[in-house]
Parts: structure tokens; C-alpha cells; sequence
């Protein structure tokens, strides 16, 4: 019965041969090896750089700023004022929220803000359905 426990270990832990290959991976945001072509620039490479950046400098001054000085980042980064939604500054309970998220959509995709314990994100997502990018906003 054990040796039945022990097969069964091995075989779930993905142990086994792979043949020959020993190219080391290549890391993130590189080609892949053999590859000739460069990588695309994001066509929001420009914009999201300038959103970090005044989400950098509320991050810097507040570790959870309100909504409101979240979406004026989204303004100062060039989004319009009436683009930009805005998640809650608390909870259904009164409990202050973790981060405050915000997105707006550009060229078809949706450009994601987020200030989280003093530091700022920026990521690209798809439009939901519904043409927004928070599900019941």
C-alpha cells in the first residue's frame, strides 16, 4: 500500500523526464529564443506611464487616498473628468477599503488604476460587455 501512496506522489508532482532540452527560459519581456522580431510597443505604453506617474505622487503623499483625489489623478493623467470610474472609498459595513481602484476606457480597452499601501498600479484590460470596466458600476 505504501509503495501505491509513493506512486501516486511521484506521478502528482510532475517529476519525469522531459527529453533534451536545456535552454534556460527566457525572461519576462524577452523574445523567445530563435525569435527575429521585436516586441510591440502597447499602443497605452505613453499614457499609463503618465497615470503611474500621478498615482505615484498621491501614493507618495497619501497610502489610501478617497476616490476623489483618485480619479483627479485620472484628470491630471489626461482621461476626462467624466471617463473615470471610481470604486468605493468603503465598505457596505463602514470599514475602510484596502485600495482604491479606478478605470477608464481608451482606445477600446480598459486602463486600471490602483493605489494599495503606499504604492501605485497601472494595468490594461478588456471592455466588459456592457462597455465599462467595473462590473456593477
Amino acid at each position: 500500500m505504501a509503495a501505491g501512496f509513493l506512486a501516486l506522489a511521484v506521478g502528482l508532482s510532475g517529476c519525469g523526464w522531459q527529453g533534451g532540452n536545456t535552454e534556460e527560459p527566457a525572461p519576462a519581456g524577452s523574445a523567445a529564443p530563435g525569435s527575429t522580431s521585436a516586441e510591440t510597443p502597447s499602443p497605452h505604453a505613453a499614457i499609463t506611464e503618465v497615470l503611474e506617474s500621478e498615482l505615484g505622487k498621491l501614493a507618495d503623499s497619501d497610502s489610501l487616498p478617497d476616490g476623489e483625489a483618485v480619479a483627479a489623478a485620472f484628470a491630471a493623467a489626461g482621461f476626462p473628468a467624466g471617463s473615470v470610474e471610481v470604486s468605493a472609498d468603503s465598505t457596505p459595513t463602514g470599514l475602510e477599503v484596502d485600495s482604491i481602484q479606478a478605470a477608464a476606457v481608451q482606445d477600446g480597452e480598459c486602463i486600471f488604476g490602483e493605489v494599495r499601501d503606499g504604492a501605485a498600479y497601472v494595468t490594461v484590460l478588456p471592455v466588459l460587455s456592457g462597455g465599462g470596466c467595473f462590473v456593477g458600476n
